[in-house]
């Protein structure tokens, strides 16, 4: 999307009563300019303010008049080059109602005022000198205030983009999971079937969870704890006594509020590396800690670690995707990898403790409940 604020004349709203009804204050300034100039006494500053008076009005009521007819029209005729259009035509306005204000001056109030060629040239200099100085204070406002609506609109655009970016990246997420518990629940059918009917519930209240906070961009660390418990419970359906799981949880951090649905694929990582392939399987842990005022969440495992090739180039799709939603957070937000060789894997998630609040938005009543593992 191209985004070119169309530059328009000084000021249309104005109107007419309010450019008459002010002129007697712009008239002050000229005033005071060429009185100082041409003698600085009573009379001449007198004198001077009531030429300043009609130059103000005639002038104000001529750029009305542009505003109102014939700006619309050279906006329209040219396209693309509304700067220098608009530019020429109010500097010509301005020229022309003064040379009518000297007219005026000339027949109302000093009848010498135009009485030959220099007389003429030094109105028209005036007229030039003033034409340039407000015009340009006008355009130096308008492009000051394109350029905050040009930064404006391309934040607009950069944060619907982030929010893009996050909700495509939690689509790869979720689908991990649903593929490797169906792929489970595959399996269990013909040997136990009441295993698979089980894990078959519980992935239905798992996702029933999922699809709700995907909908939101935070939640309690409390409900995604929960939910991680859940998705652990669903594993170990499958893997029995081969996956063990441990928990160190500072109280008191249920309500802080974390991405949604972040933590999960550090957890299927785990098992998937740590605890799938290995006949003794492995142990899983989660810690959480608080940490001055940032929220450190940590998921290890006694894997033979990633450098020793339990986990892909890259450390897999599912910690990018963590990465990247983390750097799309900002400030603050970080993950760690820590993977010795045969020493397990730590991953830790570093962020800002948020203060406990309502969420972006809500989900329907009930459906946002996290799953509750026995």
């Amino acid at each position: 999307m191209k985004f070119r604020p169309r530059i328009g004349p000084p000021r249309p709203q104005l109107s007419l009563l309010r450019a008459v009804l002010l002129s007697p204050l712009w008239a002050v300034p000229f005033a005071l300019f060429f009185g100082t100039l041409f003698g600085a006494s009573w009379p001449t500053y007198r004198l001077c303010y009531a030429e300043s008076l009609v130059f103000t009005v005639v002038i104000r009521v001529a750029l009305w008049a542009t505003g109102r007819w014939i700006a619309p029209r050279v906006l329209r005729r040219m396209a693309g080059s509304e700067d220098v259009a608009l530019g020429a035509t109010y500097a010509i306005v301005v020229v022309v109602a003064s040379y009518a204000s000297a007219f005026l001056v000339q027949r109302l109030l000093a009848h010498d005022f135009l009485v030959g060629p220099r007389e003429l040239l030094v109105t028209g200099m005036w007229s030039l000198l003033f034409a340039t100085l407000f015009m340009g204070i006008v355009y130096a406002r308008l492009f000051h205030q394109r350029a905050v609506d040009r930064a404006a609109q391309v934040e607009r655009i950069r944060g619907e983009l982030a929010r893009a970016e996050l909700r495509a990246l939690r689509s790869q997420v979720n689908p991990h999971f649903l593929f490797n518990t169906l792929n489970s629940i595959a399996a269990l059918i013909a040997e136990n079937p009441a295993a698979a009917e089980d894990l078959t519930t519980r992935l239905a209240e798992v996702f029933r969870y999922a699809l709700a906070s995907s909908r939101e961009e935070t939640s309690r660390f409390g409900d995604e704890l929960e939910f991680l418990r859940t998705c652990l419970a669903i594993e170990r359906v499958r893997f029995g006594d081969r996956l063990r799981i441990e928990e160190a949880i500072e109280p008191g951090l249920e309500d802080v509020r974390v991405p949604s649905l972040l933590f999960q694929p550090l957890v299927e990582n785990a098992v998937q590396y740590a605890v799938s392939p290995r006949a003794e399987g492995g142990r899983v842990r989660l810690e959480a800690r608080r940490e001055g005022d940032t929220l450190r969440f940590t998921v290890a495992d006694d894997g033979p670690g990633m450098t020793a090739g339990a986990a892909p180039a890259g450390h897999g799709v599912g910690l990018e995707s963590v990465r990247e939603r983390l750097r799309l957070n900002g400030d603050g937000h970080a993950l760690a990898i820590d993977s010795p060789p045969g020493g397990g894997t730590r991953v830790t998630v570093t962020m800002p403790l948020v203060p406990a609040g309502p969420a972006a938005s809500s989900p329907p009543a009930g459906a946002g409940e996290p799953p509750r593992c026995p």
